[in-house]
């Protein structure tokens, strides 16, 4: 009985002209096919996540992680004596995000700078105000031109001004292959948002206010006040964006911060 059921058993793989064997041999070569193209998966996601932990001389990437910069007009600060190179730097976050030391890498760039830090601003020649509005993933609300186009404190007007990150699809074997190639190699991006006030103590400059009051049937009250206050004043929007394959905030928030401190204290002369 014994030798009957092992014959038989046999029988199935050598059997029926070997069909049972044949699909044994596609089901192991399948199988080493999936592992192989899961390899890649394992070995590039993990690289994504930790990347970015030095920045490049030109800025542009970091171990892997793109950074861009863009600001909504350009500032022209007038040039000063090395010994006036005095600021006072005041840094606000009206973010969600918590614990955003932005001040710090504000005032590190500046000193490379050659600039002197003072909390007097009666001492200072030059103020730096900036107010972190976001700093998180990039999404159809928030983007990078949708923050641009409010411009200094207006909106963030993301839904109009999206576009599409890049995603690698599989489709090697099928849906199932693609869909776990496409999940592993999603490209991901975070934004930062900063607006600031620049200030330079220059003599005779002038500050103009203006209000507006509205009076009921259309009608409306506008009331200038202008007043000599020695201080050019600019303001800017500044926008910056890290993307890479499966990048995590944790590594995006400290690229993001030297980038914007960075483009900052390039515009001090």
């Amino acid at each position: 009985m014994y030798y009957k059921n092992h014959s038989f058993v046999f029988g199935l793989f050598q059997g029926h002209n070997g069909v049972s064997l044949k699909f044994s041999k596609i089901r192991l070569k399948i199988i080493a096919l999936l592992l192989f193209l899961s390899l890649p998966i394992f070995i590039f996601s993990g690289c994504a996540t930790t990347a970015g932990s030095v920045t490049s001389a030109s800025g542009l990437s970091s171990n892997g992680v793109t950074l861009s910069t863009k600001m909504s007009s350009s500032i022209f600060l007038q040039p000063v004596a090395p010994n006036d190179k005095i600021i006072y730097v005041s840094a606000r976050n009206t973010s969600t995000a918590t614990g955003l030391n932005f001040k710090q890498e504000l005032i590190s760039y500046l000193i490379n700078e050659g600039y002197t830090i003072t909390n007097n601003p009666g001492k200072a020649n030059f103020m730096l105000m900036s107010n972190v509005l976001y700093i998180g993933k990039k999404t159809k609300s928030y983007t990078m031109s949708g923050a641009l186009a409010g411009g200094f404190g207006g909106a963030l007007i993301g839904s109009r001004y999206n576009s599409a990150t890049g995603v690698i699809a599989g489709g090697l074997i099928g849906g199932l292959i693609g869909a776990a190639i496409g999940s592993a190699f999603k490209n991901k991006a975070y934004i930062m948002v900063v607006d600031i006030q620049l200030e330079q103590r220059q003599k005779g400059s002038y500050m103009t206010n203006r209000t507006s009051t509205s009076e009921g049937l259309g009608n409306s009250t506008t009331t200038y006040n202008a007043g000599v206050k020695n201080w050019a004043i600019y303001r800017d929007r500044i926008v910056s964006q890290a993307k890479a394959m499966n990048l995590v905030f944790r590594t995006a928030e400290p690229l993001l911060k030297k980038q914007i401190a960075h483009s900052i204290a390039n515009l001090m002369p």
